[in-house]
């Protein structure tokens, strides 16, 4: 891809009907339909209403009204060493834009129109701008689906979408980036954005199609339901044959680059970028999310125990291992103390509870699984060792532990819950998510949506597929939590299984399935009765 980008910084631009004109220190290449916009002399947009729309380090997009209609002006700055010397070996990223929006339009895959791109009069990289119309009353797709949509809608839109990548793949047209955001919808039709990086070449094979849904599919495998995304499988397979085997395929390519994506995350929650960032204060270091209130960050580095001694602060648990209270503004504040000198040391060689806590969270809320999102963790270090960690979460509104919610709901909600609990945990092991200390006070209900909450990540392990075995002990220990509540009844953990294992599991497998997971729950409670733990 760089080499094909190469070649084409020495070719003359593409379109040979652009007219080039020179406004101030920027060499403007317009359209026919840019000439008859802006004229001859070219676009001088600065007189005219205007708003950014997106704004980043790279790049800075405005809507600018004109008396004709709005367009939109994507401003691409060359700002950092990679995209510095990345344009020393291929064009600016406006052109790339520019012309293969061209391409697109000649093949009939619908992309917003190009009006006209500028660079700087320069032999070395700069800013790089291109113009383009705006497609009238169309919104990113994932702002669309947003919507409330009824099913009919959603239908159009996953058979529509499916068609059009049908068509972009059978003209030789991959997006390496399709996700929602790439694509604008107005209702009936849909338009592809961000075109810089579109490859071009035969009609796709199999292989090539499956890796480039494969990307597509891996957002909405997270976000859509069975039906709609059938309905688009439907609609881009509907000339072709076999599609048992290649939708099978491609769930599998979508698994592997869900499972690629979620590692690559990891370092960001370590880093700084625009999620996240370092901080650091005297002998305290951690890391916290963007936007968090100076104020609240200044003070907590300042000294993260002075945080229990404040006005309001509600201890939840005060023990040898950790403190929890809840401030104020709806936030749950953590510390884990140091049980021994060999836990300071320990944290040298692998991640402390608090940053497992951390990372785990925010991987959680990559998967689109339900934990309090992670706001701050830090730790105090002592002769360059990590010691006492903190850490911060967002409180889970008008939360109530699980034993509790179970204790006070009707058959109805129980039976709701159970089967909500049933799936998520099939997500949780689906998503290569295992939770080892997975015990019923470990989940919290969120009191304005009913749906379960995972809490208490320190036992979380991600990123490998979770063996049969290793499921068997996450249920058994959520199992035995209720081994002697009155309330949960064996047609409930049957409900609960089934839940699990999924609406089409074989009777067979069902009842073998709940033979482990019996015979397992009884071996905890004996066990724990022994040594006089309790079970929940």
């Amino acid at each position: 891809m760089m080499l094909s980008h190469f070649l084409r910084k020495f070719r003359p631009p593409a379109a040979d009907d652009t007219t080039p004109v020179r406004v101030g220190p920027l060499v403007w290449h317009l359209t026919p339909a840019g000439r008859d916009l802006f004229g001859d002399t070219g676009p001088s947009l600065d007189e005219f209403p205007s708003e950014v729309v997106k704004l980043n380090l790279q790049r800075t997009v405005s809507r600018v009204l004109l008396p004709t209609g709005a367009v939109y002006l994507k401003r691409c700055r060359a700002n950092t060493p990679r995209a510095w010397g990345r344009e020393l070996l291929r064009p600016p990223k406006a052109r790339l834009e520019f012309e293969n929006a061209v391409r697109l339009r000649e093949l009939g895959v619908p992309c917003t129109e190009p009006l006209a791109w500028a660079e700087a009069d320069s032999l070395w990289p700069g800013d790089s701008v291109i113009v383009t119309r705006e497609y009238p009353n169309a919104a990113t797709l994932d702002d669309y689906l947003r919507r409330p949509l009824t099913p009919r809608k959603r239908r159009e839109v996953a058979e529509e979408l499916g068609r059009l990548f049908a068509r972009m793949h059978a003209a030789g047209v991959s997006h390496p980036d399709p996700h929602p955001g790439n694509f604008l919808y107005d209702g009936e039709r849909f338009a592809l954005l961000d075109v810089h990086a579109v490859r071009f070449g035969p009609p796709l094979s199999w292989p090539q199609a499956r890796d480039n849904l494969a990307l597509v599919n891996r957002w909405f495998q997270m976000r859509a339901n069975r039906t709609d995304r059938r309905r688009f499988w439907h609609a881009y397979t509907a000339t072709m044959s076999d599609t048992d085997t290649m939708a099978r395929e491609l769930e599998a390519a979508t698994e592997a680059s869900n499972l690629r994506f979620w590692a690559g995350r990891t370092g960001r929650y370590l880093g700084d970028n625009s999620g996240f960032r370092r901080v650091r204060a005297g002998a305290v270091r951690g890391h916290a999310v963007r936007g968090l209130p100076d104020e609240l960050l200044t003070a907590w580095l300042a000294d993260p125990d002075a945080v229990f001694a404040e006005p309001g602060v509600k201890l939840l648990k005060d023990s040898r291992s950790s403190t929890v209270a809840v401030l104020a503004g709806g936030i749950v504040y953590k510390r884990f103390r140091l049980k021994s000198p060999f836990d300071a040391a320990k944290n040298l060689f692998r991640r402390s509870p608090a940053l497992r806590s951390w990372v785990n969270g925010h991987n959680l809320l990559d998967r689109h699984l339900p934990t309090a999102r992670p706001l701050f963790v830090a730790h105090r270090y002592r002769l360059g060792v990590p010691c006492e960690g903190y850490i911060a979460f967002e409180a889970v509104p008008a939360a109530v532990e699980l034993p509790a919610a179970v204790r006070t709901a009707n058959r109805l909600k129980l039976w709701e819950l159970t089967r909500q609990l049933g799936k998520l945990v099939r997500l949780m092991h689906d998503r290569h998510v295992s939770h080892r200390d997975l015990k019923a006070p470990n989940i919290l209900i969120d009191g304005q949506t009913g749906a379960p909450v995972l809490i208490d990540l320190v036992g979380i392990t991600t990123g490998r597929r979770v063996s049969d075995a290793e499921r068997v002990r996450n249920l058994t220990r959520l199992n035995a939590s209720f081994a002697q509540s009155p309330q949960v009844s064996c047609s409930d953990r049957w409900r609960f299984l089934r839940a699990y294992l999924g609406p089409l599991v074989e009777r067979n497998v069902l009842k073998s399935w709940w033979k482990r997971v019996a015979a397992a729950t009884a071996a905890k409670v004996r066990k724990n009765l022994q040594s006089g733990r309790p079970l929940g």
